[in-house]
Parts: C-alpha cells; sequence; structure tokens
C-alpha cells in the first residue's frame, strides 16, 4: 500500500546505541505506509554523500545531545523535505531557525488543529516547548490537563516539518501517522481496511465450535484468516498430533479455505520446551529471553561479553549462536509451509507466535512470505518489546515483507469488558483515513462472544475487509511455490517430492490412497455380489418357466 512512485528515506538517528533499536524500528513502521526505500543511519556515522538523491529527510533525536561540528553545514545544499522529531533539532544547520526551543512539558492530549474531532485522550507524553514564528504552521497540539495549556506540537513551514514527542508507540503515534499523509503528500482513500484472525488453530481443536464460527463468517461472506499450527504436541507425554490424525478438522480446514479463509502459517508446533501447543514460544527462547540459541532439551547458559578475553572473541560465538538460530528457523518454516501445503492447505502469510522473532529470524522469513501478520518484535534483547502500527507498512526491518498489523487485540476471557475495549482502540484507529481496524479471536471461546464481535467490526464505518487471496502474495519453500492470481492460490508444487520428504507426509497419503482403493474394492466386491444375486435369480426363474 506504498505510493507508486517510490521515495527515497534517509533517517539520521540520535540514540543510546548506535545499532538501530525499538524507537527506530517504530520509526520504520510508519514510514513503511509510504515507501519501502528506507535507510537509517546512526548521526555518528552519516555522511554527506549519504544524502544523496534523497527525497524525504528525517532526523530522529531520542536523547538531547551535542551534535558532531559537521551538523552544522551537513545539510547546507539539502533542498528536499525535512522533518525533524523529538531533540536536537536547533541543531541541523538553519534547517528549523523557526523555531525555539525551551523545556520538556508534559502532554495527556492530542489534537490536530484542523480538525479538533481527531484527537488522542488519555495520554502521558514529554514533548520539548517550542515555539513557531509566526509564518510557521501548528498542524497539531497538545494540551496538559491539569494545567489548562496547549503547546504546538508538530510545526511546518514550507518543506519543514517539527515534531515534539521522541517516543513512537502505536498508540501514541496515530495522529502522526495522519500528518505523514502531508509530509509525502499521498492523499490515500478514506477506507480502513480489515481482518478478523481465528487463532491457535491446532490438530486438537474443538472442530465443532471453530464450524459454527466458519458458518458464521460464509453467511456473511467476509474473508477471513486462519492461524494454523501443524503439530500438536502434547507436553506431559511429548506425543505429537497431525491434522492427519484429525480428518475431521482438515476437512473443514479445506472448506473454510474454500469458502473464504485465507491460512496463516503460526508456527510449526507453537513451543519451545516443554509448553503446551498455543501456549509456548517457538522463535523466542524465554527463560533466557534471547533469540533460540540451543536446543530445547539443553540448559542454555548465555554468555556477556565480558566473558571473553577480546571482542573479536565474543562477536565469533555470537556468530555461532545465530548460526543456530538461522538453521532451527529454516528448518521450523520448511516443515510448517510443506507440512500444510502437503495436506492442501496453502498459507499465504506468516505469523509469529506470541508475535516473538528476533531481527534474523524476520530477514530469514522474509525469504519464505511478502506477507506477515500481527505485531513485530522491536528489540532482540527483549521480547515484550513489541508494537504494531496504524496502518499496512513495509518497514525496511521486516526485509521487505508487507505487515498487515493487529491493531485492537483480541477477546481475552478474563476482561469483562474486553469487546468494549476493542472498540475503543477501534475509534483510535479511524483518526487515520486508512487506519487498519484487525483483531483476532480463538474459537474454543465459542459462538456466541464471537458474535458480538463480529458485529460490533462491521459497524465501522468504511471497513475493507481484506482478501489475501486478491493481494500479491508468494509463498516459497523447497518444492512449493505458491501465489495469488485473480483472487485464487496459485500452487506450483512437486507432490512427489513433498511427499517423500517426511514420514509423516507418507503416511497421510498412504492412507487416503488405501481409503479410496479400499472404496474401490467394496464396491467391485458389491458389484460382483449385486450381479451374483441378479444371474441367481434369472437363473431361477428360467427354471421355474421350463418347469
Amino acid at each position: 500500500m506504498v505510493a507508486e512512485d517510490q521515495e527515497k528515506v534517509l533517517v539520521i538517528y540520535t540514540a543510546d546505541e548506535s545499532e538501530m533499536g525499538e524507537d527506530q524500528r517504530s520509526l520504520d513502521m510508519l514510514l513503511g505506509h509510504f515507501t519501502t526505500d528506507i535507510t537509517f543511519i546512526s548521526s555518528s556515522e552519516v555522511d554527506k554523500k549519504d544524502l544523496t538523491d534523497v527525497t524525504h529527510l528525517f532526523y530522529y533525536g531520542t536523547k538531547a545531545v551535542e551534535l558532531p561540528d559537521q551538523f552544522t553545514t551537513l545539510f547546507d545544499d539539502y533542498e528536499g523535505t525535512f522533518t525533524a522529531i523529538g531533540y536536537n533539532a536547533n541543531q541541523l544547520g538553519e534547517h528549523f531557525s523557526f523555531i525555539s526551543y525551551e523545556h520538556e512539558v508534559e502532554i495527556n492530549s492530542l489534537y490536530l488543529t484542523e480538525n479538533k474531532e481527531q484527537k488522542m485522550e488519555d495520554l502521558s507524553l514529554e514533548a520539548v516547548e517550542v515555539h513557531p514564528e509566526q509564518d510557521a504552521e501548528t498542524l497539531m497540539k497538545g494540551k496538559n490537563e491539569s494545567e489548562d495549556k496547549t503547546y504546538p506540537v508538530m510545526v511546518q513551514q514550507d518543506n519543514h516539518f517539527y515534531y515534539s514527542i521522541d517516543t513512537m508507540y502505536s498508540n501514541e503515534v496515530v495522529l502522526f501517522g495522519e500528518a505523514l499523509h502531508d509530509i509525502f503528500e499521498v492523499n490515500h482513500e478514506d477506507t480502513h481496511p480489515g481482518y478478523i484472525r481465528l487463532e491457535d488453530i491446532h490438530p486438537a481443536v474443538d472442530t465443532d465450535k471453530l464450524k459454527k464460527i466458519a458458518q458464521v463468517l460464509k453467511e456473511k461472506d467476509i474473508p477471513y484468516m486462519v492461524s494454523v499450527i501443524p503439530v500438536y504436541t502434547d507436553p506431559e507425554t511429548e506425543e505429537e498430533m497431525h491434522f492427519s490424525d484429525s480428518p475431521e478438522l482438515l476437512g473443514l480446514l479445506k472448506k473454510m479455505q474454500k469458502d473464504g479463509a485465507s491460512i496463516i502459517l503460526h508456527g510449526y508446533t507453537h513451543q519451545y520446551r516443554s509448553s503446551e501447543t498455543g501456549e509456548g514460544f517457538e522463535f523466542w527462547d524465554v527463560e533466557n529471553n534471547s533469540p533460540i540459541f540451543s536446543p530445547s532439551n539443553e540448559t542454555m547458559d548465555l554468555k556477556s561479553e565480558r566473558d571473553f578475553s577480546s571482542k573479536k572473541k565474543y562477536e565469533a560465538y555470537l556468530a555461532e549462536l545465530q548460526t543456530f538460530e538461522t538453521d532451527y528457523v529454516h528448518e521450523k518454516l520448511e516443515k510448517g509451509v510443506q507440512e500444510l501445503v502437503n495436506y492442501g492447505l496453502y498459507p499465504l502469510a506468516f505469523e509469529a507466535p506470541h508475535y516473538t522473532m528476533s531481527q534474523n529470524g524476520y530477514e530469514i522469513a522474509s525469504d519464505y512470505f511478502s506477507h506477515y501478520a500481527g505485531q513485530a518484535q522491536l528489540s532482540d534483547t527483549d521480547w515484550e518489546k513489541m508494537d504494531s502500527t496504524p496502518y499496512i507498512s513495509s518497514p525496511s526491518f521486516l526485509g521487505g515483507m508487507e505487515l498487515l498489523p493487529e491493531t485492537i487485540g483480541y477477546v481475552n476471557p478474563e476482561e469483562k469488558d474486553s469487546i468494549p475495549k476493542m472498540m475503543k482502540q477501534t475509534e483510535q484507529m479511524l483518526q487515520t483515513k486508512d487506519g487498519v481496524i484487525a483483531g483476532f479471536y480463538h474459537p474454543y471461546l465459542g459462538i456466541e462472544g464471537f458474535h458480538e464481535l463480529i458485529e460490533q467490526m462491521e459497524k465501522q464505518p468504511n471497513i475493507d475487509w481484506i482478501d489475501l487471496k486478491q493481494e500479491d502474495v508468494w509463498v516459497k519453500a523447497e518444492n512449493v511455490h505458491l501465489s495469488t492470481e485473480d483472487g485464487n492460490i496459485v500452487a506450483d508444487v512437486d507432490k512427489t517430492k513433498l511427499m517423500f520428504s517426511s514420514s509423516n507426509f507418507l503416511s497421510y497419503h498412504y492412507f487416503a490412497w488405501s481409503t479410496v482403493l479400499t472404496w474401490i474394492l467394496c464396491f467391485i466386491g458389491a458389484v460382483f455380489v449385486l450381479t451374483f444375486i441378479v444371474l441367481t435369480l434369472f437363473n431361477q426363474h428360467r427354471k421355474k418357466q421350463y418347469n
């Protein structure tokens, strides 16, 4: 959903670390709505040549520091659109001299000056207090409720924009996301892409409850997504259950796929150590709060740089760990795609269990999938640092995958007012013209809660249900290449090689063939028996005639 004419974006950032972190990746998700040509460079490493052909320049300061001396002249020749965020804008040459900067202030609500109805409330933000010159336009204001004071938050002068808040969390940036449409001069249609995702569908789920929900969606003619886990592993016995062990459920999923569902690969087992499928993590080691660096049956003692005599040895250690993770993720994704395709289920996107995955993991996943559904993990050191974005995006850190964000949460059975909370979040997404309205539901909760959720979602203005079969989708794995064309799935599959790639696949086809063969033999046997009866009766009739 990016603009047809690709804009070239450069983001120069100042942060505690020179490497990209969660703040920069949050901004990446916003910018990825408008272009896929995005480069991030630390302020300590940027050079004038990096500005070549840049159409949109962003400076993002998450901390107040003294910038390198070169910044006083670095942008002298730059004439494109220039946006500064957070701190240090007064050190960017003369570009933002139309603003004077003071201390920090607390902001509790935000609103657009052109339309005060577009607002966000119940916030707790820190902003730089600024005073723009008279010829500058204030696009957004913030209010401190306790002091009853308002402050300029976003200011424009010609092709220069300044945003005084340095954080980019999804529950804060909807209005900034709307303002980015002006920065990129893109007027997207006032429609709201939406989806409902049925979550954690594995071989042990209740078929009847899933069937009732699928029937509702078919009757309403709503396309939807189904997050599928190919293997259920019992945490106590470690016994595996595949869809070949649940033929009725498998048949239902195939019918759902035919009737409007798009299958999402939601991991291979949705577990890593001894946790139950659907509850555990698969691509993140929660015990160590790290990527998967060791087999699940081994205790991992993660070392730090101080445990090594040199930085070079520490980097070699990290490279070895990442090699393990790379092989692990490849194996899981290969098996997941192949097993589903072998059953006639065609996954059109990927969703990491609990949305947890390292940046290396995303890069690997981008070799298999063109689309990713859900939220994104923004840190390689803390899985809880994850977030979403108001609209569909292709951030650079996802390696080219298009992010279909989950924006309104899910129905939590432990919260009495869970659905009203989701609808309140929906109101926030409506503040930007193409904000996504997307959430998920666990079918084990039953049909009543689902009825309420889907009816509330249908009431939202200009909702446009996402149908992955209508998108430009591709999925690749060994012996598998899936794509979409005119609303249909095109499957280029080497069935023979795929069938023999796993004993489970072979046994599934053997059972299917043996069942068909049994029915054929039964039919032939029935024909022989019927023929024998007819001939016997015929002969008896002839004997009576002669007697």
